[in-house]
């Protein structure tokens, strides 16, 4: 990760999912509707998606664009196959 901008803004992100979690945890306690926190889990998940797809999208602007602008056809290679690696741990999510 190299901007301190997308640096603040997963950390925001995260923090709200932490408050997330920490609400769903409550409501667990609390014997609340199951419903409620099926649907409270399903927007926690949603949220973890917004962070890997900003990870990833951050990986490719700035880690291949390095790759791109390289002579080195191995650093190339690797960066090429750093991305293809991000981007299947991101579809698995």
């Amino acid at each position: 990760m190299t901007s301190n901008d997308t640096r603040q803004e997963v950390i925001g992100q995260l923090a709200v999912v932490e408050g997330h979690i920490r609400a769903i945890a409550s409501m667990v306690t609390q014997h609340a509707n199951c419903t409620e926190i099926l649907t409270a889990t399903s927007a926690v998940a949603d949220s973890l998606r917004s962070v890997a797809l900003n990870l990833v999208g951050n990986h490719l602007d700035h880690c291949l664009t390095q790759a791109i602008d390289s002579p080195d056809p191995r650093y190339q290679d690797a960066k090429v196959r750093e991305a293809s690696t991000a981007i299947a741990r991101f579809i698995r999510i």
